[in-house]
């Protein structure tokens, strides 16, 4: 079973925590609904890279001091983990909007010697939003989404920087006792 680590808290609180909620046009959830954190480790159980949160802050300078303060934790073992690894992952997902995947053929197919135009570059190459319906992908039953290298989600999953875990329902969320002085607080036991 994975651990995960949610950076800027030192410890899990449920009562800051909601169900993630839409946001009008975004392909992030709305503010203050949902948590975000990274998977523990340098390699996923294929041997790929993780290129986490923790790393980007470093990578861009962004918040380093926060991530001194951080909790770990792992998923219920009844939880519902969707892996997106390939941007087709995204096809069968309840979206917001419509949305459809850029097909690079005609860039392939080109003739020897001819360039593409503007037209099709920016076609292929420019932003293509993908907004998740992340209500619907709960009342589906899908309590978390990881996602697994992001490199090639940028142009879809827009401001999801890096690998990462967005849980969805916060019921699944499995605090993991550290070795300082805090007190874990639990659903349902404080």
């Amino acid at each position: 079973m994975a651990t995960y680590i949610h950076y800027g808290s030192d410890y899990y609180n449920p009562s800051l925590t909601s169900p993630a909620r839409n946001r009008a046009g975004n392909t992030k959830p709305a503010d203050g609904t949902g948590l975000w954190a990274e998977r523990e480790g340098d390699v996923y159980e294929d041997r790929k890279v993780i290129y986490g949160w923790k790393k980007w802050c470093e990578d861009t300078k962004y918040r380093v001091e926060k991530l001194k303060r951080n909790f770990r934790f792992r998923l219920s073992d009844d939880a519902n983990l969707l892996v997106l690894q390939k941007p087709e992952d995204l096809l069968p997902l309840p979206k917001t909007a419509a949305w459809e995947l850029k097909d690079a053929s005609a860039l392939r197919n080109l003739p020897a010697g001819e360039f593409p135009t503007m037209e099709q570059l920016h076609e292929f190459y420019g932003r293509n939003p993908c907004c998740l319906d992340f209500e619907k992908l709960l009342t589906d039953g899908v309590d978390a989404i990881e996602l697994r290298n992001s490199y090639l989600f940028g142009r879809y999953l827009i401001y999801w920087d890096c690998d990462c875990l967005l849980v969805l329902n916060p019921a699944v969320i499995v605090p993991l006792m550290d070795t300082s002085d805090h007190v874990l607080i639990q659903p349902g036991r404080n």
